[in-house]
């Protein structure tokens, strides 16, 4: 449903983005991560058929984003970060306008609009004037305008970004719903936790370049190998006398202290992590905690990436 290749772009002397290529099968919930200026939404314009590659192909539910414009938008669904709103218009009327410039008319435009306002909850706000919703109402409404037309791909420019944590939870529910519908979805953040809980595919960005395409669990497999360990000591010295200590500790690497805190990555089996954690104890360090993190997304992003953006 979705393919790119090869794509790069500059904007006068930036190179936003090179040689990027990335693919989603229909069904998929596709992760675009990466921190501000890496270049998801340059990616994310691309493939909306928004502004053009320098060089490079795209293809999205089948249609050419240079050749055929007009037929991928009618299958794409676009949700950048920023939308406008008409304060004066109620959500109703909001939706009931865009509903006409995507051509509904007579009974279909008004099934259309009562058939999205359901499947974003904002059935009984419809009356309610677009001025003074909460974020997460209007990131609803937001989806909702972007589902008018039916489409089969959804690419979504950070739709978490601002939202309090129970509007994030409500975002993520209706997104497995639109999943369970079949649609395919391509959402761009760099709120990981959000993220490591319904994509199935991830690519990260870094610098306008991959850094890393494939499933979630080819990305576990890769870090398999590999535990972040957090610790937390009595105070400062203790901290400074544990990480002296694990500096030549077999497998511990890239050992951080942040005030009573050391955070390291651990290169050895899983089985070998109590063996760190008798050292330090044997040692005469008071561990407050002991913390190994399962790989995750965040992981991935740490191992792949060396903070650049373009």
């Amino acid at each position: 449903m979705i393919e790119a290749r090869g794509l790069t772009k500059r904007f006068g002397q930036r190179l936003a983005l090179y040689d990027v290529d990335l693919e989603a099968q229909p069904g998929d919930v596709l992760g675009l991560i990466g921190p501000n200026g890496a270049g998801k939404t340059t990616t994310i314009r691309i493939l909306a058929s928004l502004i053009l590659p320098d060089t490079g192909t795209a293809r999205v539910a089948g249609c050419d984003v240079i050749g055929d414009v007009e037929r991928l938008r009618g299958a794409v669904g676009y949700m950048p970060e920023l939308f406008g709103l008409y304060d004066e218009l109620t959500i109703e009327q909001y939706l009931d306008f865009f509903a006409r410039v995507y051509g509904f008319s007579g009974r279909t435009r008004r099934a259309q609009v009562d058939g999205v306002l359901e499947l974003v909850d904002l059935d009984r706000k419809r009356k309610d004037r677009c001025e003074g919703l909460s974020k997460g109402v209007r990131q609803r409404l937001f989806l909702a305008r972007t589902l008018l037309h039916d489409p089969d791909v959804l690419l979504l420019d950070e739709p978490a970004s601002g939202l309090d944590p129970q509007a994030r939870i409500d975002l993520r529910s209706l997104l497995g719903v639109l999943t369970a519908q079949g649609k395919t979805i391509l959402i761009s953040s760099h709120i990981l936790a959000e993220l490591d809980r319904i994509c199935n595919r991830v690519v990260v960005l870094e610098g306008g370049s991959v850094r890393y395409a494939g499933t979630l669990a080819e990305a576990t497999a890769r870090l398999q190998d590999e535990q972040r360990v957090r610790i937390r000591v009595l105070d400062a010295e203790t901290a400074a006398r544990a990480q002296a200590l694990l500096s030549d500790y077999e497998g511990a690497e890239d050992v951080r202290v942040d005030g009573t805190e050391l955070q390291l990555r651990l290169t050895v089996s899983r089985e070998a992590v109590p063996a760190l954690h008798s050292h330090l104890v044997q040692a005469g360090i008071p561990l407050f905690s002991f913390e190994v993190r399962v790989p995750d997304l965040e992981s991935l992003f740490l191992d792949v990436t060396q903070g650049r953006v373009t």
